[in-house]
C-alpha cells in the first residue's frame, strides 16, 4: 500500500492544508481495519517528523493520532481521517449560504451571540412593495463604515 507521510503546519479546521517534508513509504494495514480510523504497520527508520498521511489506494488523507514502536524501524501507526482535506474539491464545489466564516481579510466574524456589534444612529428603511414571498427568501444586509 503506497503512503505519504507529511508533515502538516496547517490547523485541523483548515480546506487547503500546508503539507511540507513529503515521504513515499509502503505499509500494511494491520488485520481488519476502518477506512476511517485505520491503524498500519509501518517499516522506516524516524516517523518524528510526521503527522499527516495521504493513503493512495483509499485517496484519502489521514491525522497521525497514536505511534507504538514494535521494534527498531517498525511502528504501529494509528489515524484518523481528515475529512476536510480528502473531500476538499466536493465541499468547494457546494453551492451554500455561508452563516459562519473565520476571517475576511482582516476582519473576525464570529456566529450567534458573540457577534461584536457597532450601533450607529443612522438607519435607512426600504419597504418591499410587493411584500416577501411565503417560500422564503434571503435578505442581505451589508454595513459599512
Amino acid at each position: 500500500m503506497n503512503i505519504i507521510l507529511y508533515y502538516n503546519k496547517s490547523p485541523k479546521n483548515k480546506i487547503g492544508k500546508t503539507l511540507v517534508n513529503a515521504n513515499s513509504i509502503t505499509g500494511n494495514l494491520r488485520g481488519e481495519t476502518s477506512t476511517s480510523n485505520i491503524q498500519m504497520l509501518l517499516n522506516i527508520i524516524d516517523l518524528n517528523p510526521y503527522n499527516y498521511m495521504y493513503i493512495a489506494d483509499f485517496d484519502k488523507y489521514y491525522f497521525i493520532t497514536n505511534i507504538i514502536s514494535v521494534r527498531t524501524g517498525l511502528w504501529l501507526v494509528s489515524a484518523s481521517i481528515d475529512v476536510l482535506e480528502s473531500y476538499k474539491n466536493e465541499i468547494l464545489q457546494l453551492n451554500v449560504i455561508l452563516s459562519y466564516t473565520e476571517s475576511v481579510g482582516s476582519k473576525q466574524y464570529r456566529n450567534g451571540s458573540c457577534w461584536d456589534v457597532l450601533v450607529k444612529d443612522k438607519t435607512d428603511i426600504i419597504s418591499f412593495s410587493d411584500g416577501l414571498l411565503q417560500t422564503g427568501e434571503f435578505i442581505l444586509i451589508t454595513a459599512g463604515g
